[in-house]
């Protein structure tokens, strides 16, 4: 099976992911077969992710294992997945892996609608400011003996050159380079830059989480988890984790010495490994995280309201001072002519 390179291989949302998960656990649950399964789960979600489900239903039935044809489709399919699937098949409870995929990635799909509701305000306001500005261009009005524009037409020259500017960082962002740099630059931003920590915590709590629970021993899980983290001092605190592990230090003692972890992931992490329910720990500390960085998200959208309001409102005012001063530059010529 060939690979696919990581940069140009188109993605798959969470969403799709999460249903077809769930309903590869629920045909699992029901005695169907691994291969007749990939393929009725192959039935949703774009071209690309049907003919790889297909892809694998083929792999498998000439019996070869799922994680291993997983991994051959590189960036396709998230580090998670084949770990966890791996998991299973060596376990025999792969019902369970594909349920525990379906509820991490129900979790970033929750995460997503939660940050596009919280963008329709703003994007809304911006695009029906655009489109006033662009009308006001066609817009013509009497001035003397000819019609004019109520507006220049360099304003729309110069919105023609922002729309081209957002669409090309659009473009850019399809690629998995640049959303590394736009994490980057995001993380430079004091309030968004602390929203990304704690989102990097709660992903890589979520991902070791799942890994404990499915029977994923600590090096593997925090080996894959490194690179889930998406962030440099979360990954560097990750990597500090997995060298003292490996060094024979308990996990618990590992993070508490690292910063980058909240006192709150702490203190779980060390009730959880006296308490034996390591993986339960993760699992809280990643969905009280993620709750509050989805509250400040929301917060953030319902401060977007009076900033926008502020910004059309010297967007307005602009407009005025242009058009009178378009008008009152008209008639000043009319009486020079005259």
């Amino acid at each position: 099976m060939a690979t696919l390179s990581p940069a140009l291989t188109p993605g798959v949302s969470a969403q799709t992911l999460a249903l077809a998960f769930n309903e590869l656990a629920a045909l699992q649950r029901a005695g169907v077969r691994l291969d007749d399964s990939l393929e009725q789960a192959a039935g949703a979600g774009p071209l690309h992710f049907r003919q790889a489900l297909e892809g694998l239903a083929a792999y498998v039935r000439a019996g070869h294992p799922l994680a291993e044809g997983m991994r051959s489709y590189g960036a396709l399919f998230h580090p998670v997945i084949p770990a966890i699937v791996g998991a299973g098949e060596q376990t025999g409870n792969l019902d369970t892996s594909f349920a525990l995929l379906s509820q991490f990635f129900e979790s970033e799909a929750q995460l997503r609608r939660v940050i596009q509701s919280a963008s329709i305000y703003p994007v809304t306001v911006a695009v029906v400011a655009i489109l006033i500005v662009f009308l006001l261009n066609i817009i013509k009005i009497p001035i003397g003996d000819h019609m004019e524009s109520i507006l220049p037409v360099t304003w729309a020259i110069v919105l023609l050159w922002i729309l081209a500017f957002v669409a090309a960082i659009w473009f850019l962002l399809r690629f998995r380079s640049m959303q590394q740099v736009a994490r980057y630059v995001m993380m430079a931003v004091p309030f968004f830059g602390g929203i990304m920590h704690e989102l990097a915590v709660s992903r890589f709590c979520q991902t070791f989480g799942l890994f404990i629970r499915a029977g994923i021993p600590y090096l593997e899980g925090l080996q894959i988890s490194m690179g889930v983290a998406q962030h440099p001092a979360v990954e560097q605190a990750v990597r500090y984790v997995y060298a003292s592990v490996r060094n024979g230090i308990p996990i618990e003692e590992a993070i508490r010495s690292q910063s980058a972890f909240p006192k709150m992931v702490r203190s779980l992490v060390g009730a959880g490994e006296v308490a034996g329910t390591l993986d339960e720990s993760f699992l809280k500390a990643a969905q009280f995280l993620r709750q509050e960085a989805e509250q400040k998200i929301r917060n953030s959208s319902k401060m977007a309201g009076p900033v926008m309001t502020i910004i059309i409102g010297i967007i307005v005012g602009l407009i005025v001072i242009q058009f009178w001063g378009h008008i009152w530059q008209a008639e000043m010529s009319i009486g020079d002519d005259s």
